[in-house]
């Protein structure tokens, strides 16, 4: 079987493994749908998660929309993730480090689904653009307009010809016309620097609902001049079929449900209305290009992709958490040359960039040596100047990914005078934290961005390996936890999810003594296991406590 045909057949896959929630109910996408979704990870474990879509929709003036809406279907959890993949969980580090070795480039098509219905001119101007499809609001109560959270922006480098595609917030500001809002690390925003330096606009290319590869790229952090497209091709294992846009000189996904096309006013910024945040406050004072819309491609039907972002834990800070682990990952290792880091892992409540851990493995039965922990600790500062704020070091036997695990490690395997070090001289886009709101002089008064002067931010790098042996994991063997799982599956228990570690084993520090006292107790011979700590009893000397 190759790759996904498009987002159709992926919703249908979703669908047939009991992740897809179809909502035939009549649901107002103003009022109702990003609160109906978002109770899902505020009230859900990560495993009852699914994608959602919504098939009768409205809105605050009553009108009924023939498009649907998906919303959470490409990562509400880890095990939708890997569906978008074709692979198991455990995988999907090994589907990001081989497309990153060997990426594929896309394939042009003379002509596509996504071209179905092409609206241009007077066509355009008639179909009411924007405000035909039904793009919900997010963050209800506090954001003023509709939000597309999942739009894949493509442009293109005008000295290289490579596209870009990245996933940025955007908010329709009339028919044919939304903003863009750029962090100050994002690659488009280079090539908006360099088509300015040109005296031209920037052409672009909005589309919605690629398949799933393409959206997981256009989330994660490819070094710059690396063609997203070929990356997604890469994670397909196939190529990624393009056409030819109709006013731009860009190529979009063929089986896209949307594409709006259009330009960036590279010489002008305005304001961006309020909007909900991955930091899970809001953000005000931002300024934002604006996108001119010249022509509208888009499937019968069309579906419009919605990501449930803001607030973590989110669909946005799963999918970008995986994206980012596979390029850290893949920049420890093959760039910086550190095969014992077996594995990063970002954390959903740090935004999926601000908290991350970093699992060493010993490679050749040789202990990681403490100069190497750092050096993977300084190295992964240098993907950004914004993230990752804190990084923690962690052996093989502590799970990245699990915050009690994790605080284990921190609890037991760290000492702050000796293992800790601050970084100055950071960033800290979005950040509260670095600097508080000034609202007072203008609306596009300071908010916390990378603006916050040489000393304004910083990173924590936490060394929490093991230093020298330890004792055993207090926790029963092996073999003890593996039949009480098996009577517990018995007895149909609620399904279990086992968390690292799970089971007791040796860290160096177990004297043959107590393996003896240890094989006996399996034995049940305890009086003989008495005896033999009673028969070391000794006279406790005068003047000991």
């Amino acid at each position: 079987m190759g790759y996904y045909r498009d987002l159709r057949e992926y919703l249908q896959v979703l669908e047939d493994h009991g992740k897809l929630r179809c909502i035939r109910r009549l649901i107002n996408k103003d009022t109702e749908l990003h609160p109906l979704v978002r109770w899902q990870f505020r009230g859900l474990d990560e495993p009852q998660r699914t994608g959602w879509l919504f098939e009768n929709l409205t809105d605050l003036a009553g009108r009924r929309y023939e498009a649907r809406v998906a919303s959470a279907v490409m990562a509400p959890s880890r095990e939708v993730y890997a569906l978008g993949l074709q692979c198991r969980p455990e995988e999907i580090w090994d589907r990001w480090q081989e497309a990153y070795r060997h990426p594929i480039e896309p394939r042009v098509l003379s002509d596509g689904p996504c071209k179905e219905v092409i609206l241009r001119g007077a066509d355009l101007e008639r179909s009411g653009g924007l405000y035909a499809f039904p793009i919900p609001m997010a963050t209800n109560g506090w954001e003023a307009l509709p939000r597309v959270t999942a739009g894949c922006w493509h442009t293109r480098d005008v000295d290289t010809g490579v596209i870009n595609v990245g996933t940025y917030n955007a908010a329709p500001m009339g028919p044919l016309r939304t903003t863009c809002r750029l962090q100050h690390a994002a690659q488009m925003r280079w090539h908006i620097q360099k088509a300015r330096q040109r005296g031209e606009r920037l052409e672009a290319a909005l589309v919605i609902g690629p398949v799933p590869a393409v959206a997981m790229t256009s989330t994660a952090k490819a070094p710059y001049g690396m063609s997203e497209l070929a990356l997604a091709g890469g994670l397909a294992r196939e190529p990624i079929d393009v056409v030819r846009a109709e006013t731009v000189d860009l190529l979009v996904p063929a089986t896209a449900e949307i594409v709006f096309e259009g330009y960036i006013d590279v010489d002008h910024v305005e304001p961006d209305p309020p909007s909900g945040e991955h930091t899970g406050y809001m953000i005000v004072g931002a300024e934002v290009f604006a996108f001119h819309i010249t022509c509208i491609t888009h499937r019968r039907n069309p579906i419009w992709h919605d990501f449930i972002s803001q607030m973590p834990p989110s669909e946005s800070s799963c999918i970008r958490a995986v994206g980012v682990e596979g390029t850290m990952l893949s920049f420890l290792r093959k760039d910086c040359g550190i095969p014992q880091v077996k594995a990063v892992a970002q954390h959903d409540m740090g935004g999926a960039w601000r908290i991350m851990a970093i699992q060493f493995q010993d490679v050749g039965g040789v202990r990681t040596h403490n100069a190497i922990v750092w050096q993977a600790l300084y190295a992964s500062l240098s993907k950004s100047p914004d993230w990752p704020k804190i990084v923690i070091a962690v052996d093989e036997d502590i799970d990245p990914h699990d915050a009690d695990s994790l605080n284990w490690a921190l609890a037991f395997r760290f000492q702050p005078h000796r293992d800790l070090r601050v970084v100055q001289g950071r960033s800290a886009i979005l950040d509260q934290s670095a600097m508080p709101h000034s609202l007072e002089t203008s609306y596009t008064a300071h908010y916390p961005t990378s603006n916050t002067g040489p000393q304004g931010a910083s990173a924590m790098l936490i060394d929490a390996t093991r230093k020298w042996p330890y004792t055993p994991v207090s926790l029963p063997k092996r073999e003890y936890m593996e039949r009480a799982r098996a009577i517990w599956e018995e007895l149909d228990l609620p399904p279990l999810r086992p968390r690292t570690p799970w089971y007791g084993y040796n860290l160096g520090v177990w004297p043959a003594e107590f393996e003896e006292l240890a094989a006996l107790g399996e034995q049940g011979r305890f009086a003989e296991v008495a005896q033999r700590l009673i028969s070391r009893a000794r006279p406790v000397p005068r003047g000991e406590a």
